[in-house]
């Protein structure tokens, strides 16, 4: 498995290019961000390449939702400039959300006047039309699920069940799932089995304890037993820390990393 940072959430007492820095002396793969279209992306991938660290992925959307028809249009679009920063950048694939989020994480727009079914099948007939693009960009689009308890209600892909069901219909090996052990655990539990029996279709993971979306160790998931799941059933792609840390980020990312390893 490959280790990736958010340094959106950890090493956030330093400067943003600063914290790339930051995550290669920790030992980590790679850094993961959100949105690239208020950030320094030259910047970013000079400092990377400095510090020896891959670019894991960074956020997809530019606007607008999979879950209404009427967005359609402009919200490809904006996932098709989003595929090509990726490719300038390196980065394998791309967070990809059904719902569009605001500046506070909110979700924008909740369309009650669509029934979940309407909603499940333009996200499909969305995933559809972006696939192609994903594939010939050789960039991964990872749709994720996010907790609609806590942190995002009205997000309207809050299982993993439908996002599997999703990947699996679109039939692409550029979509896949971004599965985030946090949100997951928030919602539904029985994590290591849901991991393990859905990593043909599991493209990144990403990590935090609950309660609180703080480092390892600080809640009820015991990830030495998921990490050794993991590794045992072959997952070979990143594991990415998003995380709110309780104490400093370097004894976070290190205390975090050393469960990962194992």
């Amino acid at each position: 498995m490959k280790s990736s940072v958010c340094i959106e959430m950890i090493f956030t007492e330093y400067p943003f290019l600063e914290r790339i820095e930051k995550a290669a002396a920790a030992g980590f793969d790679a850094v993961e961000f959100w949105n690239w279209d208020t950030k320094d992306l030259a910047g970013i991938k000079a400092a990377a390449d400095r510090a020896g660290l891959a670019i894991a992925s960074f956020q997809s959307n530019l606007g607008g939702t999979l879950i209404h028809p009427d967005h359609r249009e402009s919200f490809v679009a904006g996932i098709e400039r989003s595929l090509g920063k990726a490719q300038e950048m390196g980065a394998p694939c791309l967070f990809l959300l059904s719902d569009e989020l605001g500046d506070d994480r909110s979700v924008r727009f909740q369309f009650p006047g669509l029934s979940e079914e309407e909603k499940a099948q333009s996200v499909l007939d969305g995933l559809r039309m972006i696939a192609p693009l994903a594939e010939k960009a050789g960039v991964t689009l990872v749709l994720e699920p996010l907790n609609i308890h806590v942190d995002h209600p009205g997000y309207f892909l809050n299982r993993s069940s439908v996002g599997f069901d999703l990947v699996r219909a679109v039939d692409s090996p550029r979509i896949r799932l971004l599965y985030d052990i946090y949100h997951m655990q928030v919602m539904e539990g029985n994590i290591i089995h849901t991991l393990t029996s859905n990593l043909d279709v599991i493209g990144h993971v990403h990590v935090a304890d609950v309660p609180g979306r703080h480092e390892p160790g600080t809640g009820e998931l015991n990830y030495a037993n998921i990490f050794k799941a993991l590794r045992d059933a072959g997952y070979e792609r990143y594991v990415g820390f998003e995380f709110e840390p309780t104490v400093a980020s370097e004894q976070a990312a290190a205390a975090s990393l050393a469960q990962l390893q194992g």
